[in-house]
């Protein structure tokens, strides 16, 4: 702090910086009595909309403060209408900053999730998905910016959006979804729906296959895979990675995968050196193991480049049993917490 106050206007960047401090500590705060609180979902937002109507907190609005997650936004209140709580075991808030210049910005903020390792993983996606772009596929991913402010705390970009889960039991299925926001009846070989949404939805699947088969990434089910109107799919909560959980995808998905797996591995070196940077940060699923030799044995290195797509599509082929009864009992599981 004492080398920021020697820079030119110091003083009122440390401001900002105490200014955001307080924010991020008082957020949490609030976190943790909701979370332990008996009260339904409904008191809990309702409590959670009245703390920031209070013009006692400073909360609704506020001097223009940067948004951690992006400092060129300047943010100058919080809409109570617009914030909730999600309905979740840490029951994270859901907040929409006005911003100075008259946008909204919507961020979840979560306290007793050590979103560390969220960040690591969103920041490996941006990587692959330069990587990709350098040899011109577009894979259309969704990395949203999440910012960890503390071992069990931090906040992500809100992405307008729905789960599987969500899509599936309101339209049927993600085809009606889509065509509900993009419809095209003219449209040949979309089944009604606008191309450019439908290849959104193509590619992002298979650009989401392989660098979370990559990473390991666990514990996926229809409440952590999302899709926006314009055909983004993406997931969300990274608190399980370096596992393995390969899934039967269709032949259009299968073409993009193998591309972007092919690009991914020429780098390989890149990506191992930039995990390996993370082992002492003590994130839990890196801290303690071989991440170097989990990590090389999903490029696998020791095969020529033909062998190793023959073992990506087989993986790909893969169905498991086991894991189609964990989705089942999940999705119990949720349809009970929200009764």
């Amino acid at each position: 702090m004492n080398k920021i106050l020697e820079v030119e206007n110091g003083s009122d960047r440390c401001e900002l910086l105490r200014r955001q401090g307080q924010l991020v500590e008082m957020l949490a705060k609030r976190v943790r009595e909701l979370r332990t609180s008996k009260d339904s979902s409904i008191k809990k937002k309702g409590r959670l909309q009245a703390l920031l109507a209070n013009s006692m907190n400073n909360l609704s609005s506020m001097p223009p403060l940067p948004l951690p997650l992006n400092p060129q936004i300047k943010k100058t209140g919080i809409i109570p209408e617009k914030s909730s709580v999600f309905k979740s075991a840490m029951y994270p808030l859901l907040l929409t900053f006005q911003c100075s210049d008259g946008t909204e910005y919507p961020v979840i903020f979560k306290g007793g999730d050590d979103m560390r390792q969220d960040q690591l993983v969103l920041q490996m996606f941006t990587l692959m998905d330069q990587l990709l772009r350098q040899e011109n596929l577009d894979l259309k991913p969704t990395p949203y910016a999440v910012l960890a402010t503390g071992p069990m705390k931090g906040v992500a970009q809100f992405v307008p959006s729905k789960t599987i889960a969500a899509i599936m039991s309101e339209h049927g299925n993600v085809l009606s979804y889509l065509r509900a926001g993009y419809p095209d009846e003219g449209s040949v070989g979309t089944w009604g729906t606008e191309p450019g949404v439908t290849d959104t939805f193509v590619r992002s699947c298979a650009g989401y296959c392989v660098v979370t088969y990559l990473l390991g990434v666990g514990d996926r089910h229809l409440d952590n895979l999302l899709v926006a109107p314009d055909g983004h799919f993406f997931h969300v909560d990274f608190g399980y990675i370096l596992g393995r959980d390969p899934k039967p995808f269709p032949p259009a998905v299968k073409s993009f995968c193998f591309t972007a797996f092919t690009i991914l591995r020429k780098s390989a070196n890149l990506i191992l050196n930039l995990v390996i940077l993370m082992v002492d940060a003590s994130i839990p699923d890196i801290k303690h193991r071989d991440v170097h030799e989990q990590i090389q044995e999903k490029f696998r290195l020791d095969l020529t480049e033909e062998e190793a797509i023959k073992h990506f599509e087989m993986l790909l082929n893969e169905t498991s049993y086991f894991t189609v009864k964990l989705d089942r009992i999940h999705d119990l599981t949720q349809q009970y917490w929200r009764t």
